[in-house]
């Protein structure tokens, strides 16, 4: 067999790996037909004019891949490998899917003032605390790089937690109920799977949260919408549905904020109770209140072992944590343990143990109450700045909690037009039509502004020119 093989000293690939990328190419392709004696090294150091050196590495990483077999005393031979087609060019395709996923990526970063609802306040955020933790934690528990660590989140870490909820958000319960995660939509799926044998409908407000719908439809799970009456999720709606499953965010209603009043709260109890049904409550911006008292959770309300909680440190802490609980009522509990004894956690066992050190140094509570300031100046920042730019164009919904308010704006552009006008104009703020399960008759456009991650002096500017981009023609 002769072969000239073509070697480019200038590349910086090493040339042993060139010979061998065209020879493999060559032998699985079916140019070089099994069985075929390759060239003998000094052949190939006379047509390629590589050392011999080169050439034995070439073969010998060719032997070891199985593209050649060695015959004592005859040379190598292209060996019997099943054939493959040169691959079509992706590279059209792939760049198609990168443009998407840098698309998404950058979404939020692309204006200057970015009214983003889940953006936190980083000039704010406990660096020298936070890393001062982390670094405990590899000193303090070197074992725990050693074995996998409790299947429910680490025992000290849950904890903290039960002390913290009972303190700050009247939760009644004990470590051994709480499961740490790593977001909403995987303590959803895990709640999919530990109902799936009692539940198969479930209630969800209408507007909600549209990534939880789409977790509990994954599951196949029949999603009943259930309007919001002035203060929140309609009981009385509710009562009428075939749901025995409600998910809930009376805290702070999302997306429109409305907090659910304590008689709602014991109706819908109420409802669980008669209808052996199960409530998960999201205590969404649970932490942040404004101007008005706050009020109990609906598992601290709870008698009859009804109420999932599920709670986070995103709004108060880090969304890039990725870092979660849920607190399961006893009657859950030990189907939970049974059916779940395959499952570890999720979250790495030093992040869990950097928590629960900042949670013991009292830095948590501390850096609670000093966002609960800091978001509070900005809220009262953002509605000061609307009501000087836009006081009769635009209706504020859902203030006095959360990071975020919603713009309902007295307009007949659309809401795509408006988020368009406010991006001309260095603004970013976002859809809500998105949450809605059916498109709402007539419904004046609605738009969510959050202010966790913009500056008070930056609130004004932004607010001003978003004001001008909607108004002023």
């Amino acid at each position: 067999m002769e072969y000239m093989p073509i070697m480019d000293a200038q590349s910086k690939e090493p040339l042993y790996q060139q010979l061998y990328k065209q020879l493999s190419k060559r032998i699985a392709s079916g140019e070089i037909p099994s069985g075929t004696k390759m060239p003998s090294i000094r052949q190939l150091m006379k047509a390629s004019g590589v050392g011999k050196n080169t050439i034995e590495a070439a073969y010998q990483q060719l032997l070891a891949e199985g593209y050649i077999v060695s015959r004592e005393r005859s040379g190598f031979f292209a060996a019997e490998i099943e054939r493959w087609s040169e691959p079509v060019d992706q590279d059209e395709e792939i760049s198609l899917y990168s443009s998407i996923l840098k698309k998404k990526k950058g979404e939020h970063l692309t204006c200057r003032y970015n009214f983003h609802g889940s953006v936190i306040d980083t000039k704010s955020f406990p660096y020298a605390a936070w890393r001062s933790c982390m670094l405990e934690a590899l000193d303090v528990y070197p074992e725990d790089f050693s074995f996998y660590g409790d299947d429910q989140g680490e025992w000290e870490l849950r904890e903290e937690l039960s002390k913290y909820l009972r303190r700050a958000r009247t939760l009644i319960c004990r470590p051994e109920q709480i499961i740490i995660g790593t977001g909403l939509q995987q303590a959803l799926s895990f709640l999919c799977l530990l109902l799936a044998d009692r539940h198969r409908v479930v209630a969800i407000e209408e507007p909600g949260y549209a990534d939880a719908r789409i977790v509990f439809s994954h599951h196949g799970y029949e999603v009943v919408s259930i309007p919001l009456g002035e203060d929140g999720l309609s009981i009385e709606a509710l009562e009428k549905s075939n749901a025995t499953v409600v998910y809930t965010t009376p805290a702070h209603q999302f997306p429109y904020g409305m907090v659910l009043p304590i008689g709602q709260r014991q109706q819908l109890l109420q409802w669980a109770k008669r209808k052996n049904g199960i409530i998960i409550e999201n205590d969404y911006d649970g932490e942040f209140r404004y101007n008005v008292h706050p009020t109990p959770s609906l598992q601290g309300m709870d008698r009859d072992g009804c109420v999932v909680y599920i709670g986070n440190f995103s709004k108060a802490f880090s969304p890039a944590l990725r870092l979660d609980y849920t607190v399961l009522p006893r009657q859950l509990l030990g189907r939970y343990l049974e059916a779940f004894q395959a499952y570890p956690s999720p979250v790495s066992r030093h992040l869990q143990r950097s928590m629960q050190l900042f949670m013991q140094k009292g830095y948590w509570e501390k850096h609670v109450r000093k966002m609960r300031t800091v978001y509070h100046r900005k809220h009262d920042a953002l509605l000061r700045a609307i009501q000087t730019y836009m006081p009769q164009e635009v209706r504020v919904l859902g203030q006095s909690a959360g990071l975020h308010i919603l713009l309902e704006v007295d307009t007949s552009r659309t809401e795509k037009e408006l988020i368009e006008l406010a991006r001309a104009a260095d603004v970013r703020v976002y859809p809500s039509g998105h949450n809605w399960a059916n498109d709402p008759t007539n419904a004046r456009p609605r738009i969510i502004v959050g202010f966790g991650g913009v500056e008070e002096q930056d609130i004004v500017v932004g607010i001003s020119r978003l004001a001008e981009a909607w108004f002023s023609l």
